[in-house]
């Protein structure tokens, strides 16, 4: 009496086949996406600064007085250095927007729930309040 069973079948390995080939795909995305060139800073929802990335420095961020994040930008990139928490106090471990570290590709994001705050990367597309363009002969 002889059983053969299969370890796979042919619809596993298409599966299989499927999730490597969208997870390289996401890979291959995400490493040829384009440098972005600035940095919006929100606070509460609105536009706090925008921070050119060829310039290199330290910038503190305020909420009124109230001081909440330092970032800094260097070589292209920008990174939360360090950030406050009125929730707990600010340690290593719960600095999640600090371990997000450098931030350069358009499009990433650096966030800090506490401070209410969303650091956006984007490059620097033409700004028009159009979609799409069409045009008729």
């Amino acid at each position: 009496m002889s059983t053969s069973h299969k370890i796979f079948s042919k619809w596993d390995l298409l599966l299989i086949i499927s999730v490597i080939g969208a997870v390289m795909i996401w890979i291959g995305i995400k490493q040829f996406s384009p440098n972005a060139s600035e940095a919006v800073i929100l606070i509460d929802g609105k536009i706090y600064e925008v921070l050119q990335l060829n310039k290199s420095g330290y910038y503190k961020i305020y909420n009124g007085k109230t001081y909440l994040m330092t970032v800094e930008t260097k070589d292209g990139a920008i990174r939360a250095v360090y950030s406050t928490n009125w929730v707990f106090p600010a340690t290593e471990e719960n600095q999640v927007s600090v371990a997000t570290g450098w931030i350069s590709k358009d499009g990433e994001s650096i966030i800090s729930i506490p401070n209410k705050i969303v650091i956006y990367t984007r490059g620097m597309k033409e700004k028009t309040p159009y979609d799409v363009m069409t045009f008729q002969n």
